[in-house]
């Protein structure tokens, strides 16, 4: 627990601590599962339970002290200039607000004034129209239509036109605004009251009609062939508003369009009518994609919310007077919220729902697009890819002032609301010319399960006529959580008397109010803030304060900076936590939806893999349904956790350690995940986001600089903990430790402070990291940061584009390096000098650009001039000079950019000259090659580090000669495609003709060094990139060992053992080539096939057959079982053969074929196993005469059933006796000599009894055989023999006259070829035939009917006679 950690180390450490802080934070309970809705799977109702509401008051120990949640900005009236055409007035005048640019605007009869609200002036007006003004609307113009002057459209109706005109603002932004004379667009309302105007933030404008319908204006920048520049749309009633005149529609009932409202991050927009119906539309991307999802009236959400809430009276869900739009990071599956007249919330959503049971979801009908599933059984949100669909009611929130013991007003004639980040405005009317503005907040209530709201009132001043969001400006672009929990919302309301805006204030102000009031940290109600909030966000609160400039080194920070070490809580073990009481996390507990669930947490120690465990067995980043299946209120829920009393049980760290982290966490947020740069190399962390970031960075970092790791970490808890135990109830620490020794109890707590300690520290180290990466990013970005990157080579650009953040900060930092490297190279091509920027990053990031970072600097400008050089020698000169320097600085710079500076310049031997230098300089006891020497034993721990340190240098080498492949191989790539279609391309594993002249240099330069270790890293780069001939080429007795040790590690490698005899054989080793190349053979492999194991073994005999073997019985032997088992190989392979052939008909011959290729077999396997099972008979014959096999028997068997396999095969006769004699002869050839495998006398009686079976013609036999030029005097001597035997079978077969025909054949054919007869031995061949003649006579003449054969037996008898003269 103890061992040092390296930098990487604590950055991983860091890095997994923040991801799970980071996870559990993105993944806590939202308002799906705060509702309740979630867990019941089904729509659901709160506000009728105590503790749905409670006010700020809680927080207070003293009742002097008021906290507020709402406070007033500023307030500012109407100008005067304005005031004063009131006098004018003749019918209409209405007001509303544009936050979106921050000013007012009011409508007297046909003019228009627009003011500043800020400090009401600016005033801007328009009275080119001559019609009363009807509704009022400001948009953003679409991209591309307009000049780029024309920042916004004012977009005013009339009764009886629509007029579109640009807005422009002075050289300051948003001042001075000035609107166009001339107006852009003047469109005809067709006799349509338009009642509200709403755009998108891409340009888009709708329009709410009177007559109920939804228009959209669509415009661009010049006319098409089919359309105008500009034209109005009715979405509600599509293609018919364009084909039928307005006085043949079908009458219907009227219901105006009273609000629209649009949610930009979802594509949705909401209508709101005056008779309480809502609608919900999926725009799209243009107006032929807009579609109506659903339509849900004043009537069905009345019936659908009485249906919920069975105890109030119904009229309270009756004149929805607004709706509110919820933003997808507001909530995530809750679309949006509308309010009623008296206050009543109702949450709908868009998504579908799986209806199992009857329930009346609130949809529109089908013709309305709505989406409603008429099945029976339980309401489930769908799965997967949630597509908008209809509209449903959710879940119904009663107002404050319904539950039993409410001491609140509930609200009264509600007509205007604004929902902001968990806070809800409402504006009632509590008397004639005075609004109340109620403000409904979640945000105070984070500790909880279940949906807890904060309430507050505010007095205005008049009657309010709008309101809407002060957009702050700010040059940033990304939104940070952090930013959000810092900066408080304001919200701007006009009444008649002026503008009032109201600031909903956040934790950090209310954390404020209380040290303000309190006087500093030691007080009750600062425990009580710590107590009632989840306590790691209560720390972040803290640290929000005491990070902040703007209390910068006053009071403020220094007691925000002591709440958080009293009140942050100890870090424990399991046995040690707190027991929770109340349903509230105290300072050892997580935040989670259940208390007696996940409430409290166990992290292994630093040293285990995972920062903490689950002890629920569920990810942390999900939230079951089961977790919140409770009831919507903390009654019976307060079952106390049981104490684990395990002493090998989790660390749980301190709530200041969680807040630090989940602080770094949201800050680093929205680049966490967020690449580098875009496909254009162009910086995705603009300039202003990096500077706000670095503040912050900064802001903590001097935190962590005044207040250390010890500080944080050490035990300051004693004036809280003495108060713990407190009256009403909030929790008491319960200590289930008891039955251990104190010294133990005291041990086990210093393990925890040190395991936190070291957390911490990792943390520290990672913000100092962070500054130094984002200090690096904010300099970049002060550069010409696109040309920067461009400056990089292809991989380090494809490496940066897949960069992320989280990859910087954690794991990339060479990407730093040679983004560092490219600034200095920018100014290097430009002639600039480096020293300002080199100062500024030694000063800004000391970690990321060190001493030897100014060294490659230097070096890098060498190298820049070298490669501009012309003359070799002058660049060779250079570059020699560059690598001494640089040798000089190892092993300390950064040898990743250093060597592909020389790679780039093509200085390969620098590469291994470098390389080697840093190795040797590593270490300089050559401990790690001492170590690989002694065959790399396993206890070997300080040998085995510097033998990975040598390894991990010698990497710069496989770069280098990847880099020189690639290339070479590229070029041949662009030379192939350059080639017609018919010339050979090279393959994918071949290098080019470049490569092989270039590798084998940088090969015969690798070998000179005298490190084993780099010739290792050589021999494996040439065997990765299959250059086996480069690799062969090395007469180094290190590559013999590196080939021995390879395949001792890879016994089945079949290309290392290939390798290895084919090195032995090279070098003489001959004998240890062919007891390798025996070895191949008969290792049984799928990789080995039959025809390469007889090539081995054909090697292997030719390499015990070499010279300089020399003779021995050993060898003697070795090479005479080389040869045996070469025949049965051979033999094998005519098995496989046969086999493979018969697989098409037998599965189980495929099967034999497949094992017969996978290794080698013996003679008496081969036969038993493979020939006899499948009547494989020629192969049968070749066993029995590899082995010299003497059984007449069963030769004359296999023969016999060769010929009848040969003779059963389908085909004609004559077919069948080609293939009969076909494979005779090809038998003849390979048996005729071979003595007891040839039955010359079986095989002569087998023919001819097939040819007298077949009815052939006569003497066939004798011809085929006379052919196949076998012994003439045996051939007479066994056909004397049958003719003497004088056999049946003849007459069996339907010709007993048969043999007797085939004997004059073969005496006729002696006849005819008597002058080849050797004349020594004519006379006794002659005489046998003679012998033949004669006892073919003397079987006639037993036999009627014979005179022919009697005649041509005596001719054939006068012939042989005339021979013998």
């Amino acid at each position: 627990m103890t061992t040092t950690q390296t930098q990487p180390d604590f950055l991983a450490t860091a890095g997994t601590m923040l991801e799970w802080h980071d996870n559990l934070d993105r993944n806590k309970p939202g308002l799906l599962e705060l509702t309740g809705v979630s867990q019941h799977g089904r729509a659901t109702m709160s506000g009728l339970n105590d503790y749905d509401y409670q006010s700020l008051t809680f927080l207070k120990a003293d009742e002097a002290h008021n906290l507020q949640q709402l406070r007033t900005v500023s307030k500012s009236g109407i100008p005067n200039e304005i005031l004063e055409h009131f006098k004018h007035i003749k019918c209409h005048c209405t007001m509303g607000l544009f936050p979106e640019i921050g000013r007012a605007w009011l409508t007297i009869d046909s003019e228009i004034y627009i003011w500043s609200y800020n400090h009401a002036r600016d005033v801007a007006f328009y009275d080119g129209l001559s019609h009363l003004i009807v509704s009022v609307g400001l948009v953003k113009p679409r991209e591309g239509v307009f000049v780029q002057d024309v920042k916004n459209l004012l977009v005013l109706t009339t009764p009886i036109e629509v007029i579109v005109l640009g807005v422009t603002f002075g050289e300051s932004s948003y001042h001075e605004m000035q609107v166009m004379n001339k107006p852009i667009f003047v469109i005809g309302t067709d006799n349509v009251s338009i009642s509200v105007i709403k755009g998108t933030e891409d340009g888009r404008i709708f329009l709410g009609g009177r007559d109920g319908c939804l228009y959209e204006i669509f415009y661009q920048a010049e006319c098409s062939w089919f359309g105008k520049r500009c034209k109005k749309i009715n979405l509600s009633q599509g293609l018919v508003s364009y084909m039928v005149p307005s006085f043949l529609k079908v009458f219907s009932e009227i219901d105006p369009i009273e609000c629209i409202e649009i949610d930009n991050s979802r594509k949705l927009l909401y209508v709101l009518t005056e008779k309480g119906s809502i609608e919900a539309w999926d725009i799209g991307t243009d107006y032929t994609c807009a579609r109506r999802l659903g339509r849900i009236t004043q009537s069905d959400i009345t019936s659908q919310a009485v249906g919920l809430i069975t105890t109030v009276d119904p009229s309270i869900f009756k004149c929805v007077k607004a709706i509110c739009p919820m933003k997808s990071g507001d909530s995530g599956k809750l679309h949006l919220v509308a309010v009623t007249q008296c206050g009543v919330r109702l949450y709908f959503s868009t998504v579908s729902l799986n209806v199992q049971q009857p329930f009346s979801a609130a949809v529109c009908p089908q013709t309305d697009n709505a989406g409603l599933n008429q099945s029976g059984g339980q309401l489930l949100l769908s799965a997967g890819v949630q597509t908008s669909n209809g509209l449903y009611l959710l879940h119904v929130r009663l107002p404050p002032g319904y539950t039993p013991n409410a001491t609140t007003n509930k609200p009264r004639q509600v007509h205007a609301a604004h929902y902001t980040e968990g806070t809800m405005l409402m504006v009632t009317t509590q008397q004639q010319e005075q609004d109340l503005l109620w403000s409904v907040s979640s945000a105070p209530s984070v500790n909880f399960s279940y949906l807890v709201e904060s309430t507050a009132l505010e007095s205005l001043d008049g009657v309010v006529w709008g309101l809407g969001e002060v957009r702050e400006e700010t040059k940033t672009l990304l939104r940070s959580p952090l930013n959000s929990a810092r900066a408080s919302r304001k919200v701007a309301l006009l009444t008649n008397q002026g503008t009032q805006i109201i600031e909903l204030l956040k934790m950090t102000d209310v954390l404020l109010q209380i040290l303000l009031a309190c006087n500093g940290p030691h007080h009750e109600e600062v425990k009580m803030f710590f107590q009632s909030q989840n306590q790691r966000e209560a720390c972040v609160t803290a640290l929000l304060l005491a990070t902040s400039d703007k209390y910068r080194g006053g009071d403020i920070t220094l007691w925000a900076t002591q709440a958080f070490m009293l009140y942050g809580g100890e870090p424990c073990f399991q046995h040690q936590r707190f027991l929770n009481a109340n349903n509230r996390n105290l300072a050892n507990q997580t935040l989670g939806p259940n208390a007696n669930i996940t409430a409290e947490r166990g992290r292994l120690p630093m040293f285990m893999s995972t920062p903490m465990p689950n002890p629920g067995g569920a990810s942390p980043t999900s939230f079951p349904a089961s977790q919140y299946n409770q009831p919507i209120s903390p009654i019976g829920n307060m079952q106390q956790s049981q104490a684990i009393n395990n002493e090998n049980s989790a660390i749980l760290f301190s709530a200041k350690h969680d807040g630090l982290y989940l602080y770094v966490s949201r800050m680093l947020r929205p680049i966490w995940q967020l690449h580098c740069v875009n496909e254009n190399l162009c910086s995705k962390f603009g300039p202003n986001d990096c500077e706000s970031m670095l503040m912050d960075l900064v802001s903590l970092r001097s935190f962590l600089d005044v207040h250390s790791v010890h500080d944080i970490s050490s035990s300051t808890r004693a004036t809280f903990d003495t108060h713990l135990d407190r009256s009403n109830g909030f929790g008491t620490l319960l200590m289930n430790n008891s039955h251990l020794p104190i010294s133990e109890q005291r041990n086990l707590t210093e393990q925890a402070q040190v395991e936190e300690k070291r957390s911490l520290s990792a943390l520290n180290l990672f913000i100092k990291h962070a500054s130094e990466v984002i200090s690096l990013w904010n300099i970049l970005n002060n550069h010409r940061f696109q040309q920067i990157c461009q400056q990089l080579t292809p991989e380090q650009q494809k490496m940066l584009r897949c960069c992320t953040f989280r990859d910087l900060l954690l794991t990339r930092s060479e990407v730093c390096a040679f983004l560092i490297i490219s600034l200095i190279n920018l100014y290097l091509r430009d002639k600039a000098g480096v020293g300002d920027v080199s100062s500024q990053l030694r000063d800004q990031c000391p970690n990321l650009y060190r001493h030897e970072d100014a060294v490659t600097s230097k070096a890098t400008e060498l190298l820049m001039t070298a490669k501009n050089c012309t003359s070799p020698a002058e660049k060779l000169q250079k570059l020699r000079t560059t690598l001494h320097m640089c040798m000089e600085a190892a092993p300390t710079l950064p040898l990743h950019s250093i060597c592909q500076q020389f790679i780039s310049a093509d200085f390969f031997e620098g590469v291994i000259e470098l390389t080697a230098v840093c190795a040797a300089k590593s270490d300089p006891e050559e401990v790690g090659i001492h170590f690989y020497n002694n065959g790399e034993p396993t206890d070997d721990r300080e040998g085995y580090t510097c033998f990975v340190t040598r390894m991990n240098y010698y990497k710069e080498l496989q770069i280098m000669l990847d880099h020189v492949y690639q290339t070479s191989c590229n070029n041949k790539s662009v030379h192939d495609q350059t080639k017609s279609p018919t010339q050979p391309k090279a393959g994918p594993g071949k290098a080019s003709g470049a490569a092989k002249q270039a590798i084998p240099k940088i090969v015969q330069q690798t070998l000179r060094v005298k490190d084993p270790l780099i010739h290792v890293t050589l021999y494996d780069w040439l065997l990765a990139h299959e250059m086996l001939s480069e690799l062969l080429d090395v007469v180094e007795p290190s590559l013999g060992e590196f080939l021995r040790r390879s395949v001792s590690r890879s016994q089945e490698n079949v290309v290392l053992i290939d390798l290895l005899w084919k090195y032995y054989e090279k070098n003489g080793h001959h004998s240890h080539a062919a007891q390798i190349l025996d070895n191949l053979a008969m290792t049984r492999s799928e990789n080995i096939a039959l025809e390469q194991r007889i090539e081995y073994l054909v090697r292997a005999v030719m390499c015990m057959r070499n010279d300089n073997v020399g003779s021995s019985i050993t060898n003697g032997i070795f090479l005479k079982e080389l040869e045996d088992k070469l025949d049965i190989a051979r033999v094998q392979k005519t098995l496989l053969v046969d086999m493979t052939a018969l697989a098409s008909k037998k599965v189980e011959a495929a099967a034999a074929a497949k094992e017969l290729n996978y290794a080698l077999y013996d003679i008496s396997q081969l036969y038993q196993h493979f020939a006899e099972p499948f009547d494989l008979w020629e192969c049968q014959l070749s066993i029995l005469n590899c082995s010299h096999h003497n059984d007449p028997l069963l030769i004359e068997s296999v023969w016999g059933n060769i010929i009848n396999s040969i003779v059963d095969e389908p085909g004609s006769i004559q077919e069948r006796s080609n293939r009969l004699f076909t494979k005779i002869e090809l038998l003849v050839r390979e048996y005729g000599e071979s003595g007891a495998c040839f039955p010359f006398a079986f095989l002569i009686r087998e023919l001819e009894i097939k040819a007298c079976q077949l009815r052939l013609p006569e003497g066939i036999v004798p011809e085929k055989l006379v052919t196949m030029n076998l012994d003439v005097e045996l051939l007479l001597e066994y056909y004397s023999r049958m003719i003497s035997m004088n056999e049946r079978v003849w007459a069996n077969e339907g010709n007993e006259w048969h043999l007797i025909q085939s004997a004059i054949r073969v005496v006729s054919l002696l006849a005819d070829n008597a002058q080849d007869i050797w004349y020594r031995s004519k006379r006794r061949i002659i005489g046998k035939a003679q012998d033949i003649v004669a006892g073919c006579l003397n079987i006639c003449y037993q036999k009627p009917d014979t005179n022919r054969l009697q005649h041509l037996l005596k001719e054939l008898q006068s012939r042989l006679q005339r021979l013998l003269v």
